[in-house]
């Protein structure tokens, strides 16, 4: 009899393995394929990331370029597709359920963790922001990477998982360096139970440090040759940028409103999509057991410190997004789980699977709608409407007109212009641009290390920015003394049925020096 029910219990497992990994490949699918079928251009920080990712570079003053990594290997491997991004948010969604399910089948039934896991479906961040791939989506896969493998580092002791914790600490490091607050919450659970306190008496969080430390270590070198500076300074004018708060209630309001604008994103994704399971009068439960003790309390941590780490930042100035919380939450639904009873029964988790199929179409619905009809109600268009491979063209063939060698640079008055010229144009030439007020600011950081001013006016390069009126601005000749502005004034649609004016875009030549 121990027998059969060892077997039956194996199937189970294999069954809700095959029906995580079905379930999560058509979501992520649906989510690689809407953008792709929609989308005609991409959203700014995309862009940004498509003109630094062919660089390779270690860094740049504003994040470090794990991102950018990823995305480029994407280019590589598709021949530059369009779909090229969208690609990689997939495959970063897909890791980041995986990450769930693992953490959840561990402490609950098979069911109830596909539960917890796919009441995550409808969250924001692998929906409805799921295209735009940014730092951000980097952070989010590596940092609930950093939970599965912290977790079982803990719960087992074995030196693979505390390398793999290392690996993931390490290389979120290389995506954005919030993850601090994660290395934060994960060495005050270690030091905080004594039960992983005495870990530290043994090789496997030292093996973690180790390794976390010389992943990073080439990211601190660059730090190092660069003397910090630019870092600092971005990091200086972006506080300047955003105002101090005012009276003594706006450092209590807008920590309310920071985790205000959490709870919302997390209304219907866990929370709505757990009252199959949990039912309307949620009630607390007692852990059954230690492991599920000790789960509550390492998600709690892994949770609540970072969280109200960015809660007190942004009651000391007003520079924490929103959006900074979405890495915090993609555990939320184990966690709720394992705190309040629940009805761990066939019923419950089919009603739980329809509510998550709804809810999931209803997003479908509202990204289709959105992207086709936003124009129409707002009146304006949204970057991805931007006619990226219309403009490319032109530069392409003004280019080609005047000399035989390849486009070089590309320099816009904002990551839009130059940024999709730049990616669209058939040689696909190196964005130049600087931080803060587009190129036309004298004071400006530049976005990195390969390309310079002068680099532009030796090697010849493309020069554009939106035309208001017929003049042209001042930093174009500064900048690039040699530039030969072109009468004709490029005028494109946006890729939108509604009446929208057209693109208007005013082009100077920087002739390369070999061809004077």
């Amino acid at each position: 009899m121990n027998e059969t029910m060892g077997i039956k219990a194996e199937m189970d497992k294999w069954k809700a393995t095959v029906l995580f990994w079905s379930i999560t490949l058509a979501f992520a699918s649906i989510w690689l394929v809407l953008p792709s079928l929609f989308h005609f251009a991409y959203k700014v920080d995309t862009i940004e990331l498509q003109g630094i990712a062919k660089e390779w570079v270690w860094s740049t003053p504003k994040h470090p370029m794990m991102s950018a990594w990823i995305l480029e290997i994407c280019n590589i491997l598709t021949h530059r597709a369009f779909a090229a991004p969208f690609i990689a948010s997939a495959l970063c969604s897909i890791l980041m359920l995986y990450s769930v399910w693992q953490v959840a089948r561990n402490v609950l039934p098979e069911k109830t963790a596909l539960i917890g896991t796919f009441a995550m479906l409808p969250y924001v961040p692998l929906t409805l922001k799921s295209y735009l791939y940014n730092p951000n989506t980097a952070l989010m896969v590596f940092w609930t990477l950093a939970i599965f493998t912290f977790y079982f580092a803990f719960q087992t002791n074995k030196k693979r998982w505390w390398i793999a914790a290392g690996l993931a600490l390490g290389l979120g490091l290389h995506a954005k360096y919030t993850i601090v607050l994660l290395a934060v919450a994960l060495l005050f659970y270690s030091v905080w139970f004594s039960r992983f306190r005495r870990y530290w008496k043994e090789s496997g969080p030292w093996l973690t440090t180790s390794i976390a430390f010389a992943v990073f270590f080439p990211h601190l070198i660059w730090l190092y040759r660069m003397g910090s500076l630019l870092t600092i300074s971005y990091t200086q004018d972006a506080l300047e940028a955003r105002p101090i708060l005012g009276s003594g209630w706006d450092h209590l309001i807008c920590p309310m409103v920071f985790a205000l604008g959490n709870f919302s994103f997390l209304i219907i994704s866990p929370i709505l999509l757990l009252v199959p399971t949990l039912g309307l009068h949620w009630k607390r439960q007692a852990p059954a057991n230690e492991t599920e003790r000790e789960t509550l309390n390492y998600l709690l941590c892994c949770t609540g410190i970072p969280f109200l780490s960015l809660a007190l930042a942004s009651g000391i100035k007003e520079l924490v997004r929103t959006t900074y919380g979405f890495p915090l939450w993609f555990f939320l639904g184990v966690y709720l789980l394992l705190q309040f009873q629940r009805r761990d029964s066939d019923l419950s988790f089919a009603r739980s699977m329809r509510w998550t199929f709804l809810a999931v179409s209803i997003l479908v619905v509202v990204f289709i709608v959105q992207t086709i009809y936003g124009p129409h109600i707002t009146g304006k268009p949204s970057h991805f409407h931007y006619p990226m491979r219309e403009l490319g063209a032109e530069c392409d063939r003004i280019w080609d007109d005047r000399f035989a060698t390849p486009c070089q640079y590309v320099a816009g008055d904002s990551y839009l212009h130059g940024g999709f010229v730049a990616h669209a144009m058939r040689d696909r030439p190196s964005f130049h641009f600087y931080y803060f007020g587009g190129i036309q600011s004298p004071d400006a950081i530049p976005m990195g290390e390969w390309s310079t001013d002068d680099d532009v006016n030796q090697k010849g390069g493309i020069v554009l920015w939106e035309v208001n009126d017929h003049t042209v601005p001042d930093w174009v000749h500064r900048r690039f003394p040699k530039a030969e502005v072109l009468p004709e004034i490029l005028e494109l649609p946006y890729k939108t049925g509604a009446k929208i004016p057209p693109l208007r875009i005013g082009i100077a030549i920087v002739p390369p020096t070999e061809n004077l």
